[in-house]
């Protein structure tokens, strides 16, 4: 257990209030194939332990979740997980969703075969604290999964956009460094002992309708 500085306390909070404002689940709705895909690749078998960090609504957890695995779907925002539950109640799936902080998971060392997180632990304050508590989650010879946007990638130069004008929170490094492939290194060495990186591209679907 550490003791949170009031500034990182303020800043946590700050994050939470963020993630709960609008209404994320519309944007998760566009890129949900591509999260199916990405659980798909995974190859979950019946029963597996599976941990998804940040999961928001749901977009890994209901397909881990309908491959048979054991799934539990953390976030630091209700209102997401509540739209999760629903999403899981509607389908006839049990999943777990819980709030609590992806740097103070809330589970017993090495309880889990598989923990994975998409776009979600990557937005976290203290990125050495959260690689710290994925590796630790996670059962030797189980296996860490991260999609992560790069900052070559357009969501990384919308993020650079976006910078320009709304100011980072101080101490908080880019959330884009967990798509550059030398730091993810640097923040999981010697907590894996296979570490293998892809860089893939996504599809967002969008409803949009033509004007009339």
């Amino acid at each position: 257990m550490t003791t949170l500085t009031p500034e990182m306390e303020a800043l946590k909070a700050k994050l939470k209030a963020t993630w709960m404002s609008g209404d994320f689940g519309q944007i998760a709705e566009t890129y949900a194939p591509g999260a199916a895909e990405f659980v798909n690749r995974l190859n979950l078998r019946p029963g597996e332990r599976v941990l998804d960090v940040a999961c928001g609504t749901g977009n890994l957890t209901i397909p881990a979740a309908r491959s048979g695995a054991s799934v539990i779907g953390q976030d630091i925002a209700p209102n997401l997980l509540e739209q999760g539950r629903a999403r899981a109640n509607a389908q006839g799936l049990t999943i777990r969703f819980e709030e609590n902080d992806a740097e103070a998971l809330p589970y017993d060392d090495a309880a889990f075969d598989t923990v994975m997180t998409m776009f979600g632990a990557m937005f976290t304050p203290r990125p050495d604290v959260t690689a710290a508590e994925l590796a630790r989650a996670c059962r030797p010879g189980g296996r860490i999964a991260m999609a992560n946007w790069t900052p070559g990638g357009f969501i990384g130069q919308m993020f650079k956009i976006v910078g320009k004008y709304v100011p980072s929170a101080p101490g908080m490094p880019s959330p884009l460094l967990w798509g550059d492939e030398a730091i993810v290194a640097e923040r999981l060495n010697g907590s894996v002992a296979d570490l293998r990186l892809t860089r893939r591209s996504i599809t967002f679907n969008f409803p949009l309708r033509r004007p009339r």
